[in-house]
Parts: structure tokens; C-alpha cells; sequence
């Protein structure tokens, strides 16, 4: 039935007398990640196309709707509502979903970041700082911020650490009222850059510090609202531009009538974007404040233990405890943690050689990092950067 729905579009292009294929993509413009998702799929299309590409000015929180009188081949859309699903499955194109959400009656093919790799990156930066008291901003009527704020409560609770929760209201107040109640100092994790600007707005009407009372990470960075919030937002860089690819990539196969068999692709984030609101050491020792800040300062060098306890004399052993019991992991690990994600960053958004990459992380050879970043991700550094600009299934 798809192979023949597939050739009759393709009939009706021949008719058209192009032969082009018209693809709608249906993705807010209005933020980082959308315009990311879209510059992955005009990559694809200007590789492997052409296609006609239908794209409209569209905010985050708009509905979804197929454009007037639009008679296309497919659709790339964030699919987040019945509604939206019920009026882009009428026009019988094929479709990929972007979205996290997944509606029942509605078995799109799907490209979206996994929430459990999000959460779990959240979850590693802040007890890497030290934070004794967490929360989590979002929306649990939406079941991938439910998922996602699972995952973020599950991994604290492994190190005993309670999560506290709270739900948007659209009243500052609210807010206001709930960071002054929770214990200090707390680390937020928030769904996404506009929610964790309204907790960074709550505390600096509260008169509660950013980062040292309350450090705030957002659940995805963008580089316009990450940005303009005071103090710069960090967050969890997804990798929005293989979302797009992907998706293309996918929603190409099921035009030419020869769908993938595989449904759902979860995409890994790339890792996290620190900017100041997660600035700041949760410790109240002194010493170990001392040493975590010399590690952050100098983890691109090559740092070890003993050029550690140089810069900050001390008893090997007394070091290394504290620091286990304080921060849940050994000093070579979290210098470890610190250029893994470095590496991530770098290999996924730029196109350093590799051994330039291994300089820039603090890692003395390619080899080195290559059997650390394998160690780590199952997948050698080529493989990685490969995955995140992945244009085949």
C-alpha cells in the first residue's frame, strides 16, 4: 500500500512536470532548535535533492498546521497534539515526527533526543559540583518531560539524593514562592531554555544568588535565550542538526516507497554548553573547592594528581577520599568527564582534526583519546562525529 501511495506521488510529479519532491517542514523557527532541525534538513536536501521546501515563520508555542491548500510528498514536523496529528495524517503524505511525544493511533516513523541522555548529563554536572539539594522545572502533563524528569529523579536517587518538582504555573509568584522554600544550595534542572530563564527571573527577584544559592542548567541551549538571561543560561547542547538529518534522511526512503523497518530513532545529546548560572562549587570545604576549581581551570592541560597536590598541598590519600565521598567519583574520573565532554562538543560541531581535538581536551595523543572516548561511548572518535552528521540509515 505505501510503495503504491509512493509511486502515485512520484506519477503525480512527473504530471506536475518537475519531479521534485514538495516536503513541508512543520518546525518552530522561533528557537535554537528548531532553526537547527531545519538547517539539518536543507543540508540533506541540498546533497540529495532538490526538493521544494515549505517553511513558515512559526514561535514554539503555536499550533502545528499544514499550509493553506499545500499538496505535497512529505512532511517533517514536530507532532506534539492530536489535532495536529489529525489534520497532517489527511493530507496521506508521508511523515516524520521530531517530536519526543508520542501519541497513540499515530505510528510515525520518529527522530528525537533520547531524555534519559539528557538527564543523566544534568544529573553528572551537578553532582560533579557538589550540589547536596536538587529540582526539576517542567511540564509532567507532556509525557517526554515526564520521562525526562524520571530519569533526572532516578539517577539521584542511586546517590541518595532526593529531587524536588515543580510545575509551571504562568504566575511568577508561584515560582518566586517555590525556589525560596527548597533547601539551599539546590541545582535545577530545567526542561528548556525558557523555563529555566523564569526560575533564573524567580531567583533574582527573590534575592536568591545565581549560581552559588541556585545554580540553573537548561535542558537544551540556545543561543539566543541561553544568552539573554542573567546570568547566561547554561544547558545541554541536543543535536538538533541530526535530528534534521535524519529525519530527512528517513522521510527521503518513505517517499521512494522503501520505509526504514526501524520506527524510532533517539539521538544522544552532545553534551553540555556551561555559561555562569551553573558557574559555582557546592562545597563547603575550602580545600576541595580549591582543588575542583583548578581542575576546571586546567583539565585542557595535562593535569594530574600530583600537579594537583603541588598547587594545593595535602595528603594523597585524605585528597582522594574527600573528593569520593564529596563528589561521588575519583579525580582522574572527573577530569575524565570534563574532556569527554569537550570532545563530544568539539567533534559534533566543528571539523578539527582529530589530533588537534585531542591537543584542545587535554588528552597527550590522538591514541589516548581514542581508547578513552571508545571506553566511554562504545565508539571511536570518527564513529562519533560520524553518527552526529549520519545521513544514511
Amino acid at each position: 500500500m505505501k510503495k503504491r501511495a509512493a509511486a502515485s506521488r512520484r506519477r503525480a510529479r512527473v504530471a506536475r512536470g518537475d519531479g521534485i519532491p514538495s516536503v513541508a517542514v512543520l518546525v518552530e523557527t522561533g528557537t535554537s532548535w528548531g532553526r537547527r532541525v531545519v538547517a539539518g534538513v536543507l543540508e540533506y536536501a541540498r546533497k540529495n535533492g532538490p526538493w521544494h521546501i515549505d517553511i513558515a515563520p512559526h514561535g514554539p508555542d503555536e499550533p502545528v498546521h499544514v499550509p493553506p491548500g499545500w499538496r505535497g510528498d512529505g512532511i517533517i514536523a514536530r507532532i506534539a497534539t492530536r489535532p495536529a496529528a489529525k489534520e497532517i495524517r489527511a493530507t496521506r503524505a508521508a511523515v516524520v515526527n521530531v517530536s519526543s511525544v508520542r501519541l497513540d493511533g499515530f505510528n510515525w516513523h520518529r527522530v528525537m533526543t533520547e531524555p534519559s541522555a539528557a538527564a543523566r548529563l544534568a544529573a553528572e554536572t551537578f553532582l560533579a559540583r557538589g550540589f547536596p539539594h536538587f529540582g526539576y522545572v517542567g511540564n509532567p502533563a507532556k509525557g517526554y518531560v515526564q520521562a525526562q524528569h524520571c530519569a533526572f529523579a532516578d539517577l539521584l536517587a542511586a546517590e541518595q539524593r532526593p529531587c524536588a518538582f515543580f510545575r509551571p504555573t504562568g504566575n511568577k509568584a508561584d515560582t518566586v514562592a517555590w525556589v525560596r522554600r527548597l533547601r539551599k544550595p539546590v541545582a535545577i534542572f530545567c526542561w528548556g531554555p525558557l523555563i529555566g530563564r523564569e526560575v533564573i527571573d524567580a531567583c533574582l527577584s527573590a534575592g536568591i544568588v545565581v549560581p552559588h544559592d541556585v545554580a540553573v542548567l537548561g535542558g537544551d541551549f540556545d543561543d539566543i535565550f541561553s544568552e539573554a538571561s542573567y546570568p547566561a543560561q547554561s544547558g545541554i547542547q541536543t543535536a538538533a542538526e541530526q535530528i534534521g538529518l535524519t529525519a530527512a534522511t528517513v522521510l527521503d526512503r518513505i517517499m521512494r516507497g522503501d520505509p526504514p523497518a526501524r520506527r524510532e530513532w533517539p539521538v544522544q545529546p552532545l553534551g553540555v554548553v556551561e555559561k555562569l548560572s551553573t558557574d559555582t562549587l557546592a562545597v563547603e570545604d575550602t580545600r576541595l573547592a580549591a582543588v575542583m576549581r583548578f581542575i576546571s581551570d586546567h583539565a585542557a592541560e595535562p593535569v594530574t594528581v600530583k600537579s594537583i597536590l603541588r598547587e594545593n598541598p595535602m595528603a594523597r590519600r585524605s585528597l582522594e577520599r574527600k573528593f569520593r565521598r564529596e563528589f561521588g567519583c575519583t579525580i582522574v574520573e572527573h577530569i575524565r568527564r570534563i574532556r569527554l565532554n569537550k570532545a563530544r562538543l568539539l567533534l559534533a560541531t566543528t571539523d578539527h582534526p582529530m589530533t588537534l581535538i585531542a591537543e584542545q581536551c587535554g588528552f597527550s595523543t590522538y591514541n589516548y583519546l581514542s581508547r578513552t572516548f571508545r571506553g566511554a561511548t562504545g565508539l571511536s572518535p570518527q564513529q562519533y562525529r560520524a553518527r552526529c552528521r549520519a545521513t544514511r540509515l
